[in-house]
């Protein structure tokens, strides 16, 4: 009995230590398990970050890819309608202008200083121009559009675009903007080594009238970062001086001219020259002593280096104010040019430097200048001369423009400074937009220039879209 007690004593120690062990061994295989988890899940997720990373690379390298061949589409097509407004619309505008001048007794296309002024109100006087660079954006929606914005634009003028291939787009979308650079001020006028003091006395008085109203007085009457104080003068001298060759200051009156340029540019702790040479882009002229972010902001949509007349003349046919711009201040600019043939001298009517007097005139110019266009500098005058004629009784303004005295515009000495005709070098600002990538093309395009360098194996079609002067991806 004693002895069956004890083995069976014996069997259950034997039980218990086979527990234990049994128990021991759980444990570790739970340890290993744990183990292997967590790395899986390390190696797991980081994978999965990998993957992610590659695919966000992938889809932003696609984009971006699109982006640009989307904005260099922008550019091309802005390069057609360029074409088609030279060889269509201009010719057909040309000669219904000379069928109205006909109808109204006199032809006012000719843009001449002296002939060609129609009566207030007839019909050689409506001065109609059409430039489709400025509709741009709408008609690049047939090809950047989707499917039914291609199709809401089709309905508008009648053509149903169910069946033309090639319009609308399935993701992403480009726009471009398109505006003449002869409608601006040339500040490589006189300029280079062979410069010419008629051509910079030009480009001072359209620069002083520029800069005259009493609006821009804050702009010189604060101290630039070296503590120094610029007038309007100083600054035409300046932009004009960076850009001749000589080491003489500019100066209007020929008498006291002679005196030697020092405006101190290696004085500051970034030593630079003068160019003394025409400018390469017009942030060039950041670099002239007395132009300010100020300067820049104001009166750099009314500045050009690209302009193609040699006589330096602002193309008023090009003049607008669309694409968020104001004209106003160029036209004021140049009508103030005009009538201060000698810069030394006031003008013969004074109303002209009366902001009060021209500002009315001028707005309502600049607004005409993007409804229809200047087909003539008479048209020009016609509206600052008698602004009262383009407005209706119904009209705000009518009761203001009653009011306003005449003014005396030197029509000879404005045919100096401007001209009218078809512009020949533009600017395409185009941009290009896929997923969340925008790149953003600017060229300057100059239709009437020599192809020097052919880019492609057709230098013929190259010449015939036009020459690139300028190009900047961003």
């Amino acid at each position: 009995m004693a002895d069956r007690t004890a083995s069976e004593t014996d069997r259950a120690r034997k039980a218990a230590g086979g527990g234990k062990a049994r128990s021991r061994e759980r444990g570790v295989a739970m340890l290993i398990v744990l183990t292997w988890l967590a790395l899986m899940i390390s190696l797991v997720a980081d994978f999965t970050y990998g993957t992610s990373v590659d695919a966000a690379q992938a889809a932003n390298a696609r984009d971006e890819l699109r982006a640009h061949y989307l904005a260099r589409s922008a550019v091309n097509l802005s390069r057609l309608l360029i074409k088609i407004q030279q060889r269509f619309v201009d010719p057909v505008m040309g000669q219904v202008q000379k069928a109205l001048g006909q109808m109204g007794g006199n032809n006012s296309g000719s843009g001449g200083a002296s002939g060609g002024s129609s009566s207030p109100g007839g019909l050689g006087s409506l001065g109609l121009s059409l430039k489709v660079t400025d509709y741009a954006g709408p008609l690049m929606g047939f090809f950047s559009g989707s499917k039914d914005e291609v199709a809401g634009l089709g309905s508008l003028i009648g053509i149903k675009t169910d069946g033309i291939k090639g319009l609308g787009l399935k993701s992403g979308r480009f726009d471009a903007e398109i505006t003449s650079e002869d409608g601006k001020i040339n500040i490589n006028c006189g300029g280079g080594i062979t410069s010419s003091r008629d051509a910079q006395l030009r480009l001072y008085r359209m620069l002083m009238g520029l800069m005259y109203s009493h609006r821009f007085d804050r702009l010189f009457s604060d101290a630039d970062t070296t503590g120094n104080f610029t007038v309007r003068a100083d600054v035409a001298r300046a932009i004009i001086d960076w850009a001749d060759a000589d080491e003489q200051m500019f100066s209007p009156d020929a008498a006291s001219s002679g005196s030697a340029e020092d405006y101190r540019y290696d004085a500051t702790a970034d030593k630079y020259r003068a160019h003394d040479n025409f400018y390469d882009s017009i942030e060039e002229l950041k670099l002239v002593h007395g132009v300010s972010d100020g300067f820049m902001e104001a009166f750099q949509p009314f500045l050009t280096v690209y302009s193609s007349d040699k006589d330096c003349k602002v193309n008023v046919s090009a003049i607008t104010n669309k694409n968020g711009g104001d004209c106003t201040p160029l036209i004021m600019g140049l009508i103030r040019a005009a009538a201060t043939a000698d810069p030394n001298q006031p003008p013969t009517d004074p109303a002209l430097l009366d902001d009060a007097e021209l500002y009315p005139r001028a707005s309502l110019a600049c607004d005409r200048a993007s409804a229809a266009g200047f087909d003539s500098i008479d048209t020009m005058v016609n509206i600052l001369q008698n602004p009262q004629s383009q407005v209706m009784p119904d009209d705000p303004r009518y009761k203001i423009f009653q009011s306003l005295k005449p003014l005396t515009i030197n029509k000879g000495e404005l045919a100096k400074l401007v001209k009218s005709g078809s512009p020949r070098i533009y600017r395409i600002v185009a941009t290009g937009e896929s997923g969340r990538v925008t790149k953003k093309i600017t060229a300057i395009v100059d239709s009437g220039r020599t192809l020097d360098n052919p880019l492609t194996m057709n230098p013929a079609s190259e010449q015939q879209a036009g020459v690139l002067q300028y190009w900047r991806e961003e």
